[in-house]
């Protein structure tokens, strides 16, 4: 009787160390992006200006993810006068407020030469979007 209690033993822990692996499987990419903040001279209604963009973009990249995704992006600012963070509307930073892009208060400010890595989770699916402060 011992003999069978040890097997059921060791089938229900293979089976749920199994279960936790399929789920960490499911559980999302990470997703890796790098950006380069700059200045940039535009003609967006035939009248040429200094814009802000990312890896010479505007509006600046998509990103494309999965709920259970975690993304991760180097900001770099190759700006010489501005700093700056990333705020990303609608993603709840739980766990991760410094991420939150909101200067001088969950983050400081990305300054000139310098590289911020965001890291956050996707917790749940939708659309949302990003911008400068």
């Amino acid at each position: 009787m011992e003999k069978a209690t040890d097997s059921i033993w060791w089938v229900a822990c293979f089976m749920l160390f199994a279960f936790s692996l399929r789920n960490s499987a499911e559980a999302g990419r990470i997703r890796h992006y790098k950006w380069q903040v700059d200045y940039q001279f535009w003609s967006p209604d035939c009248v040429e200006k200094v814009l802000i963009t990312i890896n010479g973009q505007y509006p600046g990249p998509t990103i494309r993810a999965q709920e259970g995704d975690t993304i991760v992006v180097a900001v770099e600012n190759l700006m010489a006068t501005e700093a700056f963070v990333i705020h990303w509307h609608g993603i709840r930073q739980i766990g991760t407020p410094w991420n939150d892009g909101t200067a001088f208060v969950s983050q400081c400010a990305i300054q000139p030469s310098e590289t911020f890595v965001y890291k956050f989770l996707v917790d749940r699916a939708g659309t949302y979007f990003y911008h400068g402060h």
